[in-house]
């Protein structure tokens, strides 16, 4: 991509080319600069209204300025010009999820992945769509057969796109968790090991291992990742409960589980999410 100034040049040599508004838009938008990408994006609209490229980009910007319904009429206008482009059901489905319309977001997913088989994005956010709906089931309507339905559906969408990109961190990331919510612990490690080799410094990717590494009793190698973790992202206070919890009922260890409630109380002072107070009381009478 050129320049913000680049554009600048070539749109004054000429003014009539809505490419150039386009890709200056997408210049402005990278910049976290909304406001111009859109102006530009409006201009070029003028200039070339059958761009479904144009749609699509300007309904992303009103999605991160937040306007999901001005998104979703963009990416629909897309769709209208043309058919055959994936992305805006992916950019649709994906906003749809942010307006908590699951349903509407899988089906969005599922045409994206009927125009293109070979779309890794459209796998892995169908995969997410289905892990959530297995997560629903397993941990709030207390249906573990048909949480791990839905969990299966997730697991397959994820090596699908895996093997459509094997390089993504992210892909074995959210495969791992989705092995670990089935308790398939080596299946887990399996990708969270992948996820950490094309990322190593992936925060999530440890905490999530050394907790399935906790799971299986491998409390020493457990120990190692929940320090990396917390290494790499010293301020998540989830990360210190999970390591506090395999000290306190593991190990017996109260002194280190103390001291990592007491860490979350640093962050937190109000002790908002965990009543980490009440357990470093009960834990202290235990010493």
């Amino acid at each position: 991509m050129k320049s913000i100034e680049e554009y600048d040049q070539e749109i004054k040599h000429d003014p009539s080319n809505a490419d150039l508004y386009r890709l200056r838009g997408i210049e402005y938008a990278s910049k976290g600069d909304y406001d111009h990408a859109i102006l530009d994006y409006d201009q070029a609209n003028k200039l070339n209204p059958n761009c479904a490229k144009t749609y699509n980009n300007r309904g992303l910007v009103y999605r991160q300025k937040g306007n999901f319904n001005q998104a979703i009429k963009d990416f629909e206008q897309a769709i209208r010009l043309d058919s055959s482009f994936a992305r805006p059901y992916i950019n649709k489905g994906i906003t749809f999820e942010l307006m908590n319309e699951p349903d509407k977001a899988l089906a969005d997913y599922c045409k994206a992945i009927q125009i293109d088989p070979n779309d890794a994005d459209a796998h892995f956010n169908r995969g997410g769509v289905y892990a959530s709906a297995g997560s629903a089931y397993i941990y709030g309507k207390n249906d573990i057969e048909q949480g791990y339905k839905f969990v299966d559906q997730a697991i397959a969408d994820y090596n699908q796109a895996i093997k459509l990109d094997s390089k993504n961190a992210n892909f074995y990331f959210y495969c791992g968790a989705a092995y670990a919510s089935k308790k398939d612990l080596d299946q887990a490690i399996i990708n969270f090991d992948q996820a950490i080799k094309y990322y190593p410094d992936y925060a999530n990717a440890y905490w999530y291992r050394g907790n399935a590494y906790r799971d299986k009793k491998e409390f020493n190698k457990a120990i190692i990742d929940y320090e990396r973790a917390i290494q790499l992202n010293p301020d998540y206070v989830n990360i210190y409960n999970d390591r506090a919890f395999m000290y306190y009922y593991e190990l017996h260890d109260y002194t280190k589980a103390i001291a990592d409630w007491e860490s979350i109380l640093k962050l937190d002072p109000n002790d908002s999410k965990f009543s980490v107070r009440t357990k470093i009381e009960t834990a202290k009478m235990k010493m």
